[in-house]
């Protein structure tokens, strides 16, 4: 019997746990699993914390619908009545500029307008600044085929002010990026392809927008773009543990990885834990993890790993009483993002109970900010104290929120959040292609090929797709 191997009890190695499992059923082959988690609990970065009724994440809050592979397995799991959309009729998204809040135009896909009036009556965009994302009609596809940096793609089709003020703070606020050091090819590949074939991202996104078909309910409303569940995405996570009938060791951090040329020893940190073999090792771990561990046996793919760079954040969610702060700001949108160029601790403020129903009692507000990221992560080194002072003073300043919160619950993620430079993708084929030469060594998880829960699950479906070609050359 076929034996896998997979470390780190993440999304990523849950999934890869959970399909092994699935197929297993399916073909009838012979093989059991054992997944492993240093941590005290599975779920990686999926945290969710409930007290006195305000749901609160810790990581990621919600599934993109776009990418279908993470609200498909929810509703594999049984999760379906589980789903809750975001409340889109009160969608807004704010961006601070020159020191105030000021709605993102309606229209925008991403960075790119598609309708005319809201684009030009919005005081985001200085005229010379809107003339010059018009240009973007005009200017010829790039000819080279390699990859770019975000920030200089945008600039080219779209210009500086474009950068600064739509798409350097909505990267930050998904990626906690750089935009000039962020691989367009590995985050954004469809802008490329837009270039590509309509010469244009407006005209892109306009003809996109023009044959979009309605793609939700009986009434004819589209799809959200965001689903999340109702009791927080950690439901997630608990609906595919109780699902795995392999070997679940939790609290057990993996120490070394011997290759046995078949197969593979695994040791424990715990020496009084005795190694175990295995015919397949699934490393479901940040780069830097996976670096440490192959290093005694491929050190070409461990110097690969190491170069994937890590930047550190930190949420901080904040519980008031709706009568305490009402008064100060009206919570009319999901959120707000602050672009680098204002010079803020802060980099984005989500409304979550604005966002999501469920996520605060009924006579109170919930609010999530972030700190850190790409050359601002000395801010999550701050003490609790300092953290929550210094996120409260730029709340009042920018909101006006000056009340006492009656809840407080900080998230740090350190090393947490993996940076796709530019030429992220032709390095993780050359990691791919190198972990070849340990016949049954996989690499999956969130620094590969997408940031996401539906990008990992989606990695994870393809890995057990590997692991089964492996199985089946070897029968």
């Amino acid at each position: 019997m076929a034996h896998i191997v997979i470390i780190g009890g993440g999304i990523a190695g849950l999934a890869t746990a959970y399909y092994l499992q699935k197929k297993r059923e399916v073909t009838g082959a012979s093989l059991d699993y054992t997944l492993i988690e240093s941590d005290t609990r599975f779920g990686g970065k999926i945290i969710t914390r409930t007290i006195d009724d305000f749901v609160i994440e810790g990581g990621p809050d919600s599934l993109v619908t776009t990418k279908p592979w993470g609200v498909a397995l929810c509703r594999e799991l049984g999760l379906d009545n589980e789903l809750i959309p975001t409340n889109d009729y009160k969608r807004g998204i704010f961006v601070l500029n020159k020191g105030k809040l000021v709605e993102f135009p309606g229209g925008f896909r991403l960075t790119i307008p598609t309708e005319f009036v809201p684009f030009a009556v919005s005081p985001l965009i200085s005229p010379l600044g809107k003339l010059r994302m018009g240009l973007d009609l005009f200017i010829h596809p790039r000819q080279e085929t390699g990859d770019e940096s975000l920030a200089s793609f945008v600039r080219r089709r779209l210009g500086q002010e474009a950068l600064d003020k739509i798409a350097g703070p909505m990267m930050a606020g998904i990626y906690m990026a750089d935009p000039e050091r962020m691989s367009i090819q590995s985050t954004f590949p469809q802008f490329l392809e837009m270039e590509r074939q309509h010469g244009s991202l407006i005209k892109a996104m306009q003809r996109a927008k023009k044959n979009r078909p309605v793609n939700g309910a009986a009434n004819g409303k589209p799809q959200p773009m965001f689903l999340s569940l109702k009791g927080g995405l950690n439901d997630l996570v608990k609906a595919l543990v109780s699902r795995l009938e392999g070997r679940l060791c939790l609290g057990q951090r993996v120490a070394a990885i011997r290759s046995t040329n078949p197969g593979f020893e695994i040791r424990f940190d715990d020496v009084s834990q005795p190694p175990i073999t295995a015919d397949a090792v699934v490393l479901a771990v940040p780069a830097y993890t996976a670096a440490q561990l192959v290093e005694s046996f491929l050190p070409p793919l461990a110097q690969l790993l190491a170069k994937i760079r890590y930047v550190s954040t930190a949420t901080i969610s904040l519980g008031y009483r709706r009568a305490d702060v009402i008064d100060q700001h009206n919570f009319g949108g999901f959120g707000f993002l602050i672009p680098k160029s204002e010079k803020r601790k802060l980099a984005a403020c989500t409304w979550t109970s604005t966002k999501f129903d469920g996520r605060a009692p009924n006579n109170d507000i919930l609010l999530r900010a972030f700190v850190g990221g790409d050359g601002q992560e000395k801010v999550v080194k701050l003490p609790d104290n300092e953290l929550l002072s210094l996120v409260r003073a730029e709340i009042a300043d920018l909101m006006g929120v000056t009340a006492k919160p009656i809840i407080c619950q900080i998230f740090r993620w350190v090393k947490g959040n993996p940076q796709y430079d530019v030429d992220h993708l032709a390095r993780v084929e050359q990691m791919k292609e190198i972990a070849q030469q340990a016949t049954g060594l996989y690499l999956t998880g969130s620094a590969y090929l997408g940031i996401g829960i539906p990008d990992c699950v989606k990695d994870a479906m393809l890995t057990t797709d590997s692991i089964f070609e492996q199985l089946n050359s070897n029968a």
